[in-house]
């Protein structure tokens, strides 16, 4: 995979989802803003890493620094930059030692659904992810990415400053 589909991610993502693919294994599916998906024949966890280390960062680094924050171990939202958080939701049940964490861009999700008491679908502009949480537990998350992106924000802001009046 090339650095391509991380950037195009970035410019038109939504979420990105691990599913299984006949023959191929785990697989990630790409959901766009304009409605379409695609599938990409490399792991979930394997595009996460990519687009953490084009940010600079990785998960171990965002949980240690803001899941004490919300108070979690796991499913720590994750922040890449002002405004582009990405918000992990359980999406399907594991068979041996595969991925079952979808990521979806905070930003982009527009409300959700109740299922049943452990299944909720997530709205975004053009799609519906089903996730395997109670409606109270998507709330939170949301919640915990909002309190994140503030954090980063306290965190970076003065230096985004002064890069910004002294370049001129």
């Amino acid at each position: 995979m090339d650095w391509k589909k991380v950037e195009m991610f970035l410019s038109s993502g939504q979420a990105f989802i691990p599913v299984y693919a006949e023959n191929k294994g785990d697989s990630v599916l790409m959901y766009w803003k304009d409605g379409s998906t695609e599938m990409l024949d490399i792991q979930c966890e394997s595009f996460l890493a990519k687009l953490l280390y084009y940010f600079g960062t990785s998960v171990s680094a965002n949980r240690n620094r803001y899941g004490k924050l919300v108070g979690k171990r796991n499913l720590v939202p994750i922040v890449l930059s002002y405004g582009m958080t990405l918000v992990p939701y359980t999406v399907r049940e594991p068979i041996g030692r595969q991925t079952r964490t979808g990521w979806f861009l905070a930003k982009e999700i527009s409300h959700f659904h109740k299922k049943s008491q452990h299944h909720t679908v997530v709205q975004l502009s053009q799609h519906e992810v089903s996730v395997m949480h109670s409606e109270k537990f998507c709330f939170e998350q949301l919640k915990n990415a909002r309190c994140i992106e503030l954090c980063y924000g306290e965190i970076h802001e003065p230096y985004r400053k002064n890069s910004i009046f002294s370049a001129g």
